[in-house]
């Protein structure tokens, strides 16, 4: 069994952050479709606008997937969104199933409590 180091929050924060950055670019992609679609329809030559407006959105979509696709997991380094060849956009790796704001999290004292009993 492979055994993952623990990495303090400190660590993990600009790995995390970049996955964060990445699903932003993503979701606001896919929010952005709707309005300028609206928009397009609005121009002079409706037809010709919305293809050129449907080619941007569907490469700017493909670049957005292809990036957080292969964006690593700061703890495993393995790709945090994909399971083999299946792409997911979770708020967990995969692989190690770190959580995408472990590094906000605040330590309760239950948490402190488990991980002295596991030193010993």
């Amino acid at each position: 069994m492979d055994e993952i180091d623990e990495i303090s929050p400190e660590e993990l924060k600009p790995g995390l952050q970049k996955i964060r950055r990445r699903r932003w670019f993503f979701w606001i992609i896919i929010m952005v479709y709707l309005p300028a679609m609206l928009i397009a329809l609005r121009c002079p030559q409706p037809n010709q606008a919305v293809g050129v407006v449907f080619v941007v959105w569907i490469l700017l979509l493909i670049v957005a997937v292809t990036l957080m696709a292969l964006v690593r997991c700061p703890q495993c380094g393995n790709c945090f969104h994909m399971n083999g060849f299946m792409f997911r956009p979770v708020r967990r790796c995969f692989h190690c199933k770190l959580h995408l704001t472990t590094d906000k999290k605040k330590l309760s004292f239950s948490d402190l409590e488990q991980k002295n009993n596991t030193k010993f």
